[in-house]
């Protein structure tokens, strides 16, 4: 596609609910896609035009603990290479800010392994890092602290 331009922007939180909706991840109201595109240390956009049609995201402490939270690139432009555009700008951004020893993380979606593999990520468990965990519930106000 011609006239793509990448630029270190965040999107607006109703490009980000629209372009989440069409990968299939679900709706989400505007006030969550505000909280979490302006929760990003980084950001990186992919646009054709004034059309947001990729994004990459990273959230953390921006010095020694950060998680690529999306790279997302919209279905008609899927396999033309823009994933790696925007993980080479991620790249370029760690460059920046991470200091020796940080924590950069990713938890692929199933299937998308490889992809970050090409990048240098390793997958878990290895020699220093555990089989990683998720927490497959929302905690509410009503369940408060187990601990």
């Amino acid at each position: 596609m011609d006239n793509l331009r990448l630029l270190e922007e965040a999107p607006t939180p109703k490009e980000y609910a629209n372009l989440r909706r069409l990968m299939g991840w679900g709706e989400i109201d505007e006030v969550t896609a505000r909280k979490t595109v302006e929760a990003a240390i980084y950001s990186v956009c992919l646009r054709a035009e004034d059309r947001l049609v990729g994004l990459a995201r990273v959230v953390g402490d921006g010095v020694l603990y950060f998680y690529i939270a999306d790279v997302i690139v919209h279905p008609e432009l899927r396999g033309g290479g823009y994933g790696t555009t925007l993980m080479r700008a991620i790249l370029g951004y760690f460059a920046r800010a991470a200091k020796p020893e940080a924590t950069i993380v990713v938890v692929p979606l199933k299937g998308r392994e490889k992809f970050y593999e090409g990048f240098g990520f390793q997958r878990c468990p290895n020699d220093l890092m555990g089989a990683g965990m998720h927490l497959p519930y929302v905690l509410t106000a009503t369940s408060g602290n187990q601990m």
